[in-house]
Order: C-alpha cells, then sequence, then structure tokens
C-alpha cells in the first residue's frame, strides 16, 4: 500500500507538505511544488487513510439517515434529495433502515457513533424518541436535523399533517360524505397522531359528531389497510361512504378489499389517501391524496444539516407546503 511517505520520497517534499495540499491547507506552498506533489499522488496511485484524516480534521464528511421502512414508496425521494445536496457538499450518506424497531434504531446508533458521523437525519418522531430513551442525546453531541414532528429542541423539517389531512377530509365533506372513517397509523407515531387531529377536527368543525367505530388503527402498510375494511360498516344503516388513509399504501390495501366487496369506487365509497406515492396515480381508480414533497424534505434536511455542522444558526422549524391532489377515488365522472 503506498504512504503519504512515499508519495513524499517521490516528489521530493516533506511528509507535512504532502500533508497541506491533501488538506487543502492555508499555508502558502509554491504552485510548482502544489504540482509536483498531486503528479506524485497520481503516479503512485495514492489513497488517503480517512480514519487518519478525520482525526486529523475532526471531521468524517459522512452522515447517517435513518428510516423507518425503506421499503414504502414514501421514503426513497427523501433518500434521494438527502443523498443529492449530500453529495454535492461533499458527504457521503450511511443509509440505516430500522424496520420501526427500537433495538434496531438504538444498534445503528451505536455504529454511527463509532463511526463517529459529522451528522444525522432522523425521518419521523418516533425513532427520535427510540433515540431520547437510550439517552443518545444526553451522551453525544452529534449534529441532528429531523425530518417531522418531534417532542424535543432538534431541528425539524416537516409538513403540517393536521392542516393538510383538516384538507384532506374536507375536500369529502364539501362532497355531501357524513360517515367518514379512518385508518390510522399507529398510535406511536407523531404523524398519525397529528393526522388523527385533523380528521376529528375537520368533523368537529362540521357539527359531527366522532364515532369511535370509524377510527381503525392501522400500521401504514398496504395489508393493515386491507385488513382495516373489515372493521368498518359497509352497509345497512350507519355505513360509511367514505374512507380516509393516513398514507397512500393503507388507501390502496383499503381499495382493494372494498372492491372484493363488490363496492364501486367512489360511488359507493371514496377513497382518500396521504404523501402521493408514484403508484397513487396509476391504479384504478386513480387514488385523491395529499401530496408531500418528499424529494424537497430530503433536501432540505440536509441543506440545514449542513448549516448546524458549519456552525450557523437555523430555524428550529422548516414547514413545506403540501397540496390536495384530487382524483379517480374520490371524484364521480
Amino acid at each position: 500500500m503506498v504512504t503519504i511517505k512515499d508519495v513524499a520520497r517521490h516528489a521530493g517534499v516533506s511528509v507535512t507538505t504532502v500533508s497541506r495540499v491533501l488538506n487543502n491547507s492555508q499555508h502558502p506552498i509554491n504552485p510548482t511544488t502544489r504540482e509536483r506533489v498531486l503528479a506524485a499522488i497520481e503516479e503512485l496511485g495514492f489513497c488517503p487513510n480517512a480514519a487518519a484524516r478525520s482525526l486529523q480534521l475532526n471531521e468524517t464528511r459522512t452522515i447517517g439517515l435513518i428510516l423507518p421502512d425503506i421499503a414504502n414508496p414514501y421514503y426513497p425521494g427523501i433518500v434521494r434529495g438527502v443523498e443529492d445536496v449530500a453529495h454535492a457538499s461533499g458527504y457521503t450518506v450511511i443509509l440505516c433502515n430500522t424496520d420501526r424497531s427500537r433495538e434496531r434504531t438504538q444498534e445503528y446508533l451505536r455504529v454511527l457513533r463509532e463511526k463517529r458521523v459529522d451528522g444525522i437525519i432522523f425521518t419521523g418522531g418516533g425513532a427520535v424518541e427510540d433515540a431520547s430513551q437510550s439517552h443518545f442525546f444526553e451522551q453525544e453531541n452529534i449534529a441532528t436535523v429531523v425530518i417531522g414532528r418531534h417532542r424535543g429542541n432538534l431541528p425539524a423539517v416537516q409538513v403540517d399533517n393536521t392542516q393538510a389531512t383538516w384538507e384532506a377530509v374536507e375536500h369529502l365533506l364539501s362532497l355531501g360524505h357524513r360517515r367518514i372513517a379512518t385508518i390510522t397509523g399507529p398510535g406511536a407515531s407523531t404523524t398519525a397522531r397529528d393526522r388523527l387531529a385533523g380528521y376529528k377536527q375537520a368533523l368537529q368543525d362540521r357539527g359531527i359528531e366522532i364515532d369511535a367505530r370509524l377510527i381503525v388503527e392501522g400500521n401504514f402498510e398496504f395489508d393493515s389497510g386491507y385488513q382495516a375494511v373489515a372493521r368498518l360498516p359497509l352497509r345497512g344503516a350507519g355505513a360509511i361512504t367514505a374512507i380516509f388513509a393516513h398514507n397512500d399504501l393503507m388507501a390502496i390495501g383499503a381499495m382493494k378489499a372494498l372492491q372484493e366487496e363488490g363496492l364501486q369506487l367512489p360511488r359507493d365509497v371514496a377513497v382518500m389517501g396521504f404523501d402521493n406515492v408514484p403508484l397513487a396515480s396509476y391504479i384504478t381508480p386513480q387514488l385523491s391524496t395529499v401530496a408531500v414533497p418528499v424529494y424537497d424534505l430530503g433536501m432540505t434536511a440536509m441543506k440545514v444539516l449542513a448549516e448546524v455542522l458549519a456552525g450557523r444558526e437555523v430555524p428550529p422549524v422548516t414547514t413545506l407546503a403540501t397540496s390536495l391532489q384530487v382524483r379517480e377515488s374520490t371524484i364521480i365522472k
């Protein structure tokens, strides 16, 4: 393996000079000497030791990105946004998929700590709560940004889930629906809690009593939306006429179950989702949903983290706008 000493010997300079060239030191270096060092690096195929450089510079130029479920099509857009900004800024991203497991989250945090990452981006307040329970933030001083709402004082990039849900449910109410069910995310999720609050507020604003029988908990996956339909009144007195699901995957699962029951969408039951994953516009009927700017969430989170790493002040919360995408699952043509 070629060492920095080999480069120095080949270029006819000191090890200190080679180090200064590698680290873009502000120390004045003769241009001819710099070119000689760079030529020696190229000729010998020298690759600097990342671990040694990180100890010397007290940075690794790596960040950790903690995700709850990479199989969910909501998250790749966030990953792309983070990675694009990170790459342009000279950072490498370590992807950590937790499967919403507290133990796995804590294990990843241990690994990221050992790898001396410069910063961490959490997607979702649930992972932050898991980290807090392991006293991670009390023990470590790693720059951190959260995508989503959380209870702590870490910088957050988010959408207003409560308001966006209010608008989605109000869309259903404006179409004349009064028996609107909702399939929620898991109770521990801050996202699910905010979306449930928006659902309840929209009904209350119209003077409609909250019916607990129309609130079914899911887990943000296809099957939980599919299974939830069996727990809802579909026919007879008190039958639902619409479903608002807390994400598109559960909405799509619910649509399949409704169609298997012989119900027509949206004539018999309208369905509304949340996220606007790519699949939403390709299924039949196309899914009405709340569009979340997932790429911008990831991009903005990485920009905020870069500001934190540079020692600059950042806003405690950055809120991005959502939009309603009205399609065939709620509008009868």
